[in-house]
């Protein structure tokens, strides 16, 4: 049985303070993931991050769920990699 609270915070851990820069400079600094709900089956998290593009660095959101039975990523490791490049996207398409 997967342990989904202890994945989330390994997942938190590997996010937080993240800062993603390409080769135009900054893009997105993450400040923090927290749960807004949880049950046994999937928690229901939001990405807080800066947008390092947009005028005055504004704070934005992303929400997305860590699920147990239809989470297409084999843990944590992979869930941040997935959600850095969803997040790249949504920075990236703003623009």
């Amino acid at each position: 049985m997967r342990n989904l609270a202890g994945e989330f915070e390994t997942l938190r851990r590997l996010l937080v303070g993240l800062r993603r820069i390409d080769d135009h400079g900054p893009v997105l600094t993450i400040e923090d993931v927290i749960v807004v709900s949880e049950s046994a089956d999937v928690i229901e998290g939001r990405i807080l991050y800066t947008d390092e593009r947009a005028p005055g660095r504004p704070a934005r959101t992303s929400d997305f769920d860590y699920e147990v039975k239809h989470l297409a990523v084999d843990g944590p490791e992979d869930a941040a990699a997935l959600l850095l490049v969803n997040l790249d996207e949504e920075v990236l398409a703003a623009d």
